[in-house]
């Protein structure tokens, strides 16, 4: 869609006969594919209908980048409803995938903030220091049962 600088009377007319207003959202009532997610032929190519509508209002949508639900309905193709984010954000916010989930955490169980990383690894001070403490006792321990 990103190459298109308009949009016909003939085009929102077509488009805007799918949507039904249902509360605050505008719920597309044609085709939804297995994810639940609006289709809509446009141009002559099916497309998601959220980034149509997002498109009538705010122009091309980047390669990069992906329309997030703010009301969380897959059908709402309601413009207010809709913002870009990079699909990392999307999964982030959006997910309650393993990674997701932890991504968002910002204490350890213990309730310790993060704040140490080692590459792509969160942990806290506290028990970091603490799980060091402990097995360098084990290991001197074991260390003394060792006899040559």
């Amino acid at each position: 869609m990103s190459n298109m600088d308009y949009i016909t009377q003939q085009e929102t007319d077509r488009f805007n006969n799918y949507w039904k207003s249902v509360g605050d959202c505008k719920l597309w009532q044609n085709y939804l594919d297995k994810d639940g997610y609006g289709t809509f032929y446009f141009r002559k190519k099916p497309r998601r209908a959220h980034r149509v509508s997002y498109f009538f209002v705010h122009g091309a949508i980047h390669d990069n980048m992906v329309i997030d639900h703010i009301c969380k309905n897959r059908n709402c193709v309601e413009p207010t409803h809709l913002r870009i984010v990079t699909a990392k954000e999307n999964s982030l916010k959006n997910s309650n995938s393993v990674g997701a989930v932890n991504a968002r955490k910002t204490k350890c169980s213990n309730g310790h903030p993060f704040d140490r990383k080692y590459g792509k690894q969160r942990y806290c001070s506290v028990c970091q220091s603490e799980k060091t403490k402990r097995l360098r006792k084990k290991w001197l321990k074991e260390a003394n049962k060792i006899k040559c």
